[in-house]
């Protein structure tokens, strides 16, 4: 932006120079002087007589004494004309500075009312490209509902475009394409767990009725599905059922590993069940011993739909907030963990969807979380994974979203680590 307000200011310089240099340059005056103007009169008046007295018309003794008068008259005009130098035309500075301020000024009123001084600010930019982009990823998605309407059957399909609409903060639409998907799979805990998920976020974050139902039967499929088992404990806890609620965090805690950050996470989510317990006079007993390490090993090992990724076509990693971010989050939020290429479009290539509660979490995106069938991590040399806190819950970027980002990686990098640090102006 500096450079080119410097480029302007350089150019209209130069056309300052094309008009002032010729006006301040100084011109000798037009026009003889007096004294000039009276010799040459002296000069004409003697060839006269000379003329006279060659035709006859004056007589030849008569000549001294025309040319002495004419002398005499001479000698008074001269000395009342002294000789003068001819005048030089004044510079005409305030005509010069009145110039230069009225074209500096036209020139840049007519770019402020006919340009695009928003053209040279980078934020500016930044952010027209990313409302562009933003604007062709819901024209694939509804591009590719159009194309499901014709494919009802197509459960690959109508799982695609039911993450797509969830990464976009399309609830609803979300909601609803996991139930066509439901129909399809209905034995199948992701789907249910996921369907339930859209459902409370669709009906303003409330899990209450069918989005609980939904968990509850994901959970009769796969008791230790681990999203099923955070939605029907925060049912649970919802609705007071301050036993269940702890059952079921108590159990998705026995799954995971020691000495993961998670698993404090869900440890201090059931000291908040105790405690809501006790205060509504509700106490609960001791909780149960953990399960046998072994147990939890073995469900460690088998992670929630999302983390299955394996070989060249995926990147996994962790995703954690700063310290000095901790109190702008209430955990409430939805957290959005997509991959992009770099150098390549801004669309993105794997889209993971989480809360901010789960922080600090591990992760991984693979082909499977792709938006659409073209673009993917297996397609791209290089990619940059960016984590955002959406305070909304939309997809779109908004001031005041915490953001943080990778450096860049290639597909099948591991350890990838992320920093939740900087807010969306």
């Amino acid at each position: 932006m500096a450079s080119f307000w410097i480029l302007a200011a350089l150019m209209t310089v130069a056309a300052l120079a094309f008009v002032l240099v010729p006006l301040l340059r100084g011109r000798p005056g037009a026009g003889i002087s007096v004294r000039d103007s009276n010799l040459e009169v002296l000069r004409a008046q003697r060839r006269e007589i000379d003329a006279d007295v060659a035709s006859g018309t004056l007589a030849p003794e008569a000549r001294d004494e025309a040319l002495a008068e004419l002398m005499a008259r001479a000698s008074d005009d001269l000395e009342a004309s002294p000789g003068e130098e001819p005048a030089t035309i004044a510079k005409p500075w305030i005509v010069a500075g009145a110039t230069a301020l009225a074209m500096t000024a036209l020139a840049f009123g007519m770019y402020a009312a006919v340009g695009n001084p928003g053209a040279t600010d980078v934020k500016a930019i930044a952010k027209a490209a990313d409302a562009h982009d933003d604007a062709r990823i819901a024209e694939m998605v509804d591009s590719l509902a159009r194309k499901m309407r014709e494919r009802p059957d197509d459960a690959r399909g109508w799982s695609l475009l039911a993450r797509s609409y969830a990464s976009l903060g399309r609830f609803k639409d979300a909601a609803d394409a996991y139930e066509h998907l439901a129909k399809l799979v209905p034995d199948d805990p992701d789907v249910l767990a996921d369907y339930a998920d859209m459902l409370a976020m669709a009906q303003g974050r409330k899990l209450t009725g069918k989005p609980a139902e939904l968990a509850r039967a994901a959970l009769k499929i796969d008791p230790d599905h681990r999203k099923a088992l955070a939605l029907a404990g925060t049912a649970a806890l919802d609705a007071g059922d301050y036993a269940a609620a702890r059952a079921h965090w108590q159990r998705l805690a026995d799954g995971i590993p020691a000495d993961s950050p998670e698993r404090a996470q869900v440890l201090a989510v059931i000291d908040e069940v105790q405690q809501r317990a006790a205060v509504a006079g509700k106490p609960l007993a001791p909780a149960p011993l953990a399960r046998a390490p072994k147990a939890a090993e073995k469900l460690a090992k088998a992670p929630e739909k999302a983390p299955k990724a394996a070989g060249a076509a995926s990147v996994s990693g962790s995703v954690s907030l700063a310290p000095g971010m901790a109190g702008q989050v209430n955990g409430s939020e939805t957290l959005f963990i997509f991959a992009r290429a770099e150098g390549g479009p801004r669309i993105p290539l794997a889209v993971l969807r989480k809360t901010a509660r789960e922080l600090p979490l591990q992760f991984a995106l693979d082909d499977t979380l792709a938006m659409t069938p073209e673009l993917k991590i297996s397609t791209a040399q290089a990619v940059r994974i960016e984590a955002r806190i959406s305070r909304s819950g939309d997809a779109q970027p908004r001031s005041g979203d915490l953001i943080g980002a990778s450096s860049v990686v290639q597909p099948g990098a591991r350890d990838v680590k992320i920093v939740v640090d900087k807010v969306v102006p």
